[in-house]
């Protein structure tokens, strides 16, 4: 089971498919926009919770002082409320209707999906809980599990601590020297390698026009499929790259308007979406908002970047890559066009900063693939069933 964004989406793809060739029977449940996100990727899925922009609508509808918080502060009020308070009861209700006639033996989810540990227990089954990104933080998810605890008593159920997503297992796609120093509360730890991975949108996918011959460095400059306004800071850094002798292709999301941005500079191309499974092992610099599915596979291929948090777990991973020296940061109060260019040329000017992103591709490629895994969810799962 999983949230509906893609972020959220795309990090559980290669476990499932490894389950899938393993000859396990994968349902997945998501939101009805996910559902051909998961389908495309050669898995079954089925209706389950809200879809993901009625979740952002209904908490921007019930908690309107969020528009008002600084960006910096937006996550630590966001998560327990959206995954909890607003996205968890709809989808307990339609999970609990599925498993009446699919009845499955473990049920795996994603962290930001908090109905699925509360089904588990109800079956009397294992849940494996994965994460997109960093371990979410303890403050974070201790305001979760006191959103979602009326839902425990509601089931007939004892509240489980941190919303029960740690009472089984949990997968750490995180690069372990970059993780942040909290996490010993979890019950069961395991690395698993993140495996980059990208829908091909077919008629809306679009490869990037790079001119052969032109060896001037490849800058992919994305703020992914939430956060990807085509003004303020996605400008900014779109401006301030071009500036630099570069090529540069942006993205804007499936729905989002190439055309948004007016008139650019010949260097710069911009597409709704390219696979970046394509595009990053033909970069040399990824600026981005530094979400978990753009910074890990950025990792994955050794590359510096410029990371331009705006909210959700981006300031995290922006923190690590720069302490990491892989990357540079930029607070959203300080993101200008000439911010940007500074520290664009900086990072491909200074070798330092691959060198250090490449370090951190070689642990990740270290990491244990999904289909190990796989032994250790059957494993789990049998020895619940004796």
């Amino acid at each position: 089971t999983s949230s509906p964004p893609i972020g959220h989406v795309h990090p559980v793809v290669p476990l499932a498919r490894s389950l899938v060739a393993a000859n396990h029977d994968v349902l997945w449940a998501t939101g009805r926009d996910a559902c051909p996100l998961v389908e495309m990727a050669g898995l079954r899925a089925v209706e389950a919770g809200l879809p993901a922009q009625d979740r952002r609508d209904e908490y921007f509808r019930r908690f309107p002082e969020a528009r008002e918080l600084p960006p910096e502060q937006l996550p630590g009020h966001m998560f327990p409320r959206l995954f909890g308070t607003i996205a968890a009861p709809a989808m307990l209700h339609d999970l609990l209707r599925i498993v009446e006639d699919w009845r499955p033996d473990i049920i795996v989810h994603e962290a930001g999906e908090l109905a699925a540990p509360i089904v588990a227990a109800l079956l009397g089954v294992p849940n494996v809980c994965q994460g997109y990104g960093a371990l979410v933080a303890p403050d974070r998810m201790g305001s979760a599990s006191d959103a979602v605890a009326p839902l425990w008593h509601e089931a007939g159920l004892e509240p489980q601590e941190w919303a029960g997503a740690y009472r089984h297992l949990y997968l750490d796609i995180y690069p372990p020297s970059l993780r942040p120093p909290y996490g010993d509360y979890v019950t069961r730890r395991e690395s698993m390698r993140p495996i980059p991975f990208s829908t091909d949108f077919s008629t809306q996918s679009e490869v990037a026009n790079v001119a052969e011959g032109d060896d001037r460095p490849l800058v992919y400059v994305t703020f992914g499929t939430v956060f990807n306004n085509p003004g303020g800071l996605f400008r900014h850094a779109v401006e301030g790259v071009a500036d630099l002798d570069v090529r540069v292709v942006v993205t804007v999301g499936p729905d989002g308007n190439p055309e948004a941005f007016g008139s650019l500079p010949d260097n710069v191309s911009v597409h709704r979406y390219v696979p970046q499974t394509q595009l990053l092992p033909r970069c040399s610099l990824v600026v981005s908002h530094a979400g978990s599915g753009t910074f890990l596979a950025s990792l994955d291929h050794g590359l510096p970047q410029l990371c331009l948090p705006q909210a959700a777990d981006q300031f995290l991973n922006a923190q690590q890559c720069a302490t990491a020296g892989a990357g540079l940061r930029i607070p959203p109060a300080e993101v200008t066009r000439e911010s940007v260019r500074q520290a664009a040329a900086q990072l491909i000017g200074d070798e330092r900063f691959r060198t250090n992103a490449q370090r951190i591709r070689n642990e990740i490629a270290s990491m244990p693939l999904p289909a190990t895994l796989v032994a250790v969810i059957e494993e789990l799962a049998n020895t619940a069933t004796k």
